[in-house]
């Protein structure tokens, strides 16, 4: 095993993190380091390796030292990889492996990479995945799988103060999801407390929480059962939340495997790492009132500098909204979860006075705020051309399996291959047009993937074949609701 690694670690230092993790534990079985100590070759064989890399492995273990070149003793104390941050790393692929375990298909992380990358990656990766979650269908056919994905992100990236606080600027959203997920299916409040934790012990993600109502009042109206336990994650939220949640959390009433959320986490974490990117006291960042919308669809608009959130559009955005009668709108239903699309039928002081069909096929009005949350315009979605339905509706029929309405997932997926896009853009083209995961689509699924695959094929082949998070954010933002140049090209 030994001989194993040292020829594994000559061939593939890419693998350096894993490697040096499974020195790590080897060579605390006493029976193994005197086997280590007792074969001279092997002292010569790793002494082959980069220097990096046995002063890397030197750290684990004094046998291990013993064993290294002179020339890579100096820096055996200055690795990053000392034993104590090896054992966290290994326990964050601990509960990695737990998070996968807890899906029926795995999920889906990033390849292997450098380790500064993959942390990243897996960050962003966990934040589109939330940011793509903005109605309620999409909360409950993809709220679990995007939240694990936001799990797994964190755990990496536990105590990368830096990583935090490049994306900071999507707080706003990945706490709204976070509330509106733990309200939704209590059963997640684990996996919700789990992140908070990670996200409150970043000072910049810390500070979003601590300025925004919004965020403050969809806190509080969580459960008081689920406040506490969220509370237990941070001072900062415990200050936040309501009395009686927090008598909850002081006295110990919170289910056992609930208390000890906050040790695990900063088992992983360690001592802090000051923030060496981003915005820091001594700089000044951009005014800046970003739209951000919640996973029920409500929108409120969130000032990144002040880190003030207002129901109001402001006037860099446009100012308040103006409704006419007769204006098409979307009027929120409470009791249904449902955006349900009306027209308006009476303006006067400032109150809107809509009549809007809900999801049963009764009809209802409502008396609102022209400014309330509950009511918006209704968004004009690019409807199918003629010439795309067809082709999409042809090409759907055509996939074997399923039934005229519903096919499964894997025949389309191999359908998509037969576009000869490269395998990072269609990644990409599937993390948006099946955002959910579902293992059966519908035809809107399908076409909105087809529709997706047109826009990559128009596109700069390099950005297509980068297939990173700037071409998924494309695809989301600009391409889903507007018409392709052409069709997509298939080879059938």
């Amino acid at each position: 095993m030994q001989r194993f690694l040292i020829a594994f670690a000559e061939k593939k230092a890419f693998y350096r993190s894993l490697i040096i993790q499974v020195f790590n534990k080897l060579i605390q079985v006493p029976s193994w380091a005197k086997a280590w100590e007792a074969d001279r070759e092997l002292h010569l064989k790793v002494q082959t390796l980069h220097e990096d890399l046995q002063s890397a492995i030197g750290a684990q273990h004094e046998v291990l030292k013993k064993s290294i070149a002179v020339s890579a003793m100096g820096s055996v104390s200055s690795v990053k990889e000392q034993p104590e941050e090896v054992l966290r790393a290994i326990e964050k692929e601990r509960m990695i492996d737990a998070i996968k375990e807890e899906e029926d298909d795995d999920v889906d992380v990033t390849a292997e990479a450098d380790a500064e990358q993959r942390t990243a990656t897996a960050l962003q990766e966990g934040i589109d995945a939330v940011t793509a979650i903005d109605e309620p269908a999409k909360m409950d056919s993809g709220g679990v799988l995007a939240l694990n994905k936001l799990r797994i992100g964190c755990i990496r990236c536990a105590g990368e103060e830096d990583v935090f606080t490049q994306e900071v600027e999507n707080a706003p959203n990945v706490f709204s999801f976070l509330f509106t997920l733990a309200k939704h299916k209590p059963e997640t409040i684990n996996g919700v407390a789990e992140v908070m934790n990670q996200l409150m012990a970043s000072s910049s993600w810390c500070s979003v929480m601590e300025k925004n109502k919004f965020l403050q009042d969809c806190l509080r109206e969580l459960p008081k059962g689920a406040q506490a336990v969220l509370g237990l994650q941070s001072d900062k939220v415990l200050a936040l939340i309501d009395e009686d949640a927090k008598r909850m959390a002081r006295g110990g009433d919170v289910p056992a495997d609930l208390r000890t959320v906050a040790e695990r986490m900063q088992s992983i974490r360690g001592p802090r790492k000051p923030a060496t990117g981003g915005y820091t006291a001594g700089k000044v960042e951009p005014e800046k009132w970003k739209a951000i919308k919640t996973p029920e669809g409500h929108t409120y608009y969130y000032n990144s500098r002040s880190r003030e959130s207002t129901w109001e559009r402001p006037a860099e955005l446009g100012g308040p909204m103006v409704y006419r009668s007769g204006d098409e709108v979307e009027v929120w239903s409470n009791g249904m979860r449902s955006w349900c699309k009306g027209k308006v039928y009476q303006v006067a002081d400032g109150k809107v006075i809509a009549d809007f069909a809900l999801p049963d096929g009764s009809n209802a009005r409502k008396e609102l705020p022209s400014q309330h949350k509950d009511l918006r315009p209704l968004v004009a979605r690019s409807d199918w051309s003629a010439e795309e339905k067809e082709a999409y509706q042809r090409w759907f029929n055509g996939i074997e399996g399923g039934s005229s309405s519903t096919k499964h997932a894997k025949p389309i997926s191999q359908f998509l291959w037969k576009s000869q896009l490269p395998r990072e853009a269609l990644k990409q083209v599937w993390a948006v047009g099946n955002s959910g995961m579902k293992p059966n689509l519908k035809f809107e699924d399908f076409a909105k993937c087809c529709r997706l695959i047109a826009h990559c094929q128009a596109m700069d082949p390099a950005f297509v074949k980068e297939g990173e998070r700037p071409l998924r954010v494309k695809l989301r933002s600009e391409c889903v609701n507007a018409k392709p140049p052409a069709l997509p090209k298939f080879e059938l």
